[in-house]
């Protein structure tokens, strides 16, 4: 029986993203910094733009462990300035508006249990374009040796979603065929990837929604530790 489109038989391994799945923030927040500092909102998306645009970014840079937070930071804050807004440090560091958010606020427990009860019964990866600089705080809000048999961090392999080949190595570690992986992300161009290669996907877009297709994966498999 299908689950969502998601077709139980052919997955024998979930992978997950990290930021906007099992953390709350991504995209929104920095959409939304422009109006916590008093930017012009078209200002704010041209800086937008040559931050984050694609792989020629300096936020890819970072992703990619080829650039530092304090250059992207630096350049924030230079773009801030043409557009006649002053930025601090720590407010341009804290672009994704998590800073000072206590850890509860930010980790959807649901997201975790449900992973791990899918856990018990399948390999599960944990695929994320990070940073060194983050790597200390999100690793304190989740048991990832526990939760997961595979981390690939973009930070650390120099190379990020939605390249194929990042991808290819997530596979690759779980030995599987890509036909048999299942993705959650809260972006539709990484999912658009994946799924290009084979992947079974499904789009972080509500908690409840999400926990349930898991939870209806879980019941489909055996207990593989018995």
């Amino acid at each position: 029986m299908m689950i969502e489109g998601i077709d139980p038989e052919r997955v024998n391994a979930a992978v997950f993203d990290l930021g906007g799945v099992f953390l709350a923030g991504g995209v929104e927040s920095v959409q939304a910094f422009g109006d916590r500092h008093g930017f012009d909102p078209n200002a704010w998306r041209t800086i937008r733009r040559e931050l984050f645009h694609d792989d020629d970014g300096i936020w890819s840079a970072v992703e990619r462990g080829h650039a530092t937070l304090a250059d992207f930071v630096a350049r924030l804050r230079a773009l801030a300035a043409e557009h006649g807004r002053q930025i601090s440090i720590a407010d341009a560091e804290n672009f994704m508006g998590n800073t000072g958010l206590a850890a509860a606020q930010r980790l959807r427990t649901e997201i975790v249990e449900a992973t791990a009860r899918l856990h018990a019964r399948m390999p599960t990866a944990l695929l994320t374009n990070n940073i060194p600089e983050w790597r200390t705080g999100w690793r304190s809000l989740i048991d990832v040796d526990a939760l997961f048999d595979v981390v690939v961090d973009s930070c650390e392999v120099g190379m990020r979603k939605p390249d194929p080949a990042i991808y290819e190595l997530t596979r690759a570690k779980l030995g599987l065929p890509h036909t048999e992986v299942f993705f959650v992300d809260d972006l539709g161009v990484n999912l658009k990837a994946a799924r290009a290669l084979g992947w079974q996907t499904l789009r972080y877009d509500d908690t409840t929604r999400v926990v349930s297709v898991l939870d209806a994966l879980t019941a489909a498999k055996p207990n593989r530790r018995g």
